[in-house]
């Protein structure tokens, strides 16, 4: 039935193998001569096109080699172009406005539009900018420089919001179906201006909305540069802070020598705190008459001001309205009393104000005390001075007289708690 085969290159052998091997060559010829004689329509990609805010948008695609594609709109080419030797093609739309455009683009085998294939596309273009956010407060600002503070907001709904805080920018968020929003975020001391927009899904901006606040905490971190003395240090920015409700053995003062345990308290203290980062805490009062910022100053959860008290460094003073903390000391210093601590025990047989027999050069104080807010200490000799015991410490020219007043002609008047200190309100 088959001897005709026979004579076919490759089945001549008779051999299967052979046989098999050769029907499979005939079969490819077969295909190719179909593809051929009767093409199919070639293939087609087209890359998708998501909105865009700019008015040229570009449309590619891949098919085959060198076959005619054609961009067509309401049923009229409008583009055509040939696809390269990879398949690849692209149309360029320029001048296009806000809306949405369908085109359908068609690639045949021919020139002649025979076996075609077809997709269709959408543009979209979008240049709308969204809306300026509004942005709202909370009433009540932290009294702690490490909370954060939530602001509330509107805009578009579904759009990315973007805010900055002094030109530092926070992390994004998105709005809601509402188009409500919410941002975390800390505040710097003092002036604080925030700035906020919003951004599309294709890149548009808004305007640019924000507020300005002023945060001025009663807690707040700051380096400590050098220490002063037991009860005063100097900030980073060149600000000096008096402990609030203690006082400490002098070792600076301008018309006192040196303490008993002065020294002690100003190494304590230093050690404390030199170098490091603290926390200050304001209470009612917020400079002094010097100009020093009074402050309780926290060491993590060790309260400084209460500490130098508890260990015998410190003595409990309380000057209203700053009293606050005025309670802890008073214990901490009948606790350090009762245990004989520091300037409590024998080697200044407790009297905590008792002065060493040594003296500090006007020199020396002026380095370590005077900064710009500040008085310099007087350079008056105690022969510049006449006694007068009539005067009142509103009328003394400085705490060197006032106390030239009560040692050399014996004003007493001056010294009203006989601690050995004229005018304690002004010069302590």
């Amino acid at each position: 039935m088959f001897s005709w085969l026979r004579r076919v290159p490759g089945f001549r052998s008779g051999k299967w193998w052979k046989s098999i091997i050769a029907s499979g060559f005939y079969l490819l010829v077969f295909v190719i001569l179909m593809v051929i004689i009767f093409p199919s329509a070639p293939s087609l990609t087209l890359e998708k096109n998501d909105p865009i805010n700019k008015s040229s948008v570009s449309i590619a695609g891949k098919t085959y080699s060198g076959k005619p594609v054609y961009l067509i709109k309401d049923n009229e080419v409008i583009q055509s172009v040939k696809s390269d030797s990879s398949g690849k093609f692209f149309f360029v739309l320029n001048d296009l406005t806000d809306g949405s455009y369908n085109y359908m683009v068609e690639v045949c085998s021919s020139e002649e539009k025979g076996k075609c294939r077809n997709e269709n596309i959408v543009i979209t273009i979008d240049q709308t900018s969204p809306s300026k956010p509004e942005i709202f407060l909370p009433d009540n600002l932290p009294d702690d420089s490490e909370e954060e503070i939530t602001i509330k907001g509107v805009s578009e709904p579904n759009v990315k919001i973007v805010a900055s805080i002094q030109d530092n920018e926070l992390s994004a968020t998105t709005t809601n179906d509402k188009g409500e929003f919410e941002i975390k975020t800390g505040l710097v001391l003092g002036a604080n201006t925030i700035s906020v927009k919003a951004i599309d899904a294709v890149g548009n901006e808004s305007a640019v909305g924000g507020t300005f606040v002023n945060f001025n905490p009663s807690r707040y971190k700051v380096k400590v540069i050098n220490v002063v003395d037991g009860d005063t240090i100097k900030i980073e920015g060149g600000q000096v802070v008096r402990y609030i409700g203690i006082d400490t053995p002098e070792t600076v003062h301008p018309s006192k020598p040196v303490q008993c345990y002065g020294e002690e308290a100003s190494d304590k203290n230093r050690e404390l705190v030199e170098g490091k980062e603290v926390k200050l805490e304001k209470d009612v009062s917020e400079t002094d008459r010097y100009g020093r910022l009074l402050r309780y100053v926290w060491l993590g959860d060790i309260l400084v001001n209460e500490y130098l008290v508890r260990e015998g460094y410190a003595q409990s003073s309380s000057y209203p309205p700053d009293l606050k903390y005025q309670n802890k000391f008073v214990e901490a210093q009948r606790q350090a009393r009762e245990e004989k601590k520091g300037l409590w025990g024998d080697v200044c047989n407790v009297q905590p104000t008792q002065v060493q027999q040594k003296t500090i050069t006007p020199t020396q104080i002026i380095q370590q005390t005077t900064t710009p807010t500040q008085p310099r200490p007087s350079n008056q000799t105690s022969g510049s001075y006449a006694c007068d015991c009539s005067k009142t410490c509103s009328q003394m020219s400085s705490c060197a007289e006032a106390q030239y007043q009560l040692n050399a002609c014996g004003c007493g008047a001056r010294d009203a708690d006989k601690d050995g200190i004229a005018c304690d309100s002004d010069c302590q």
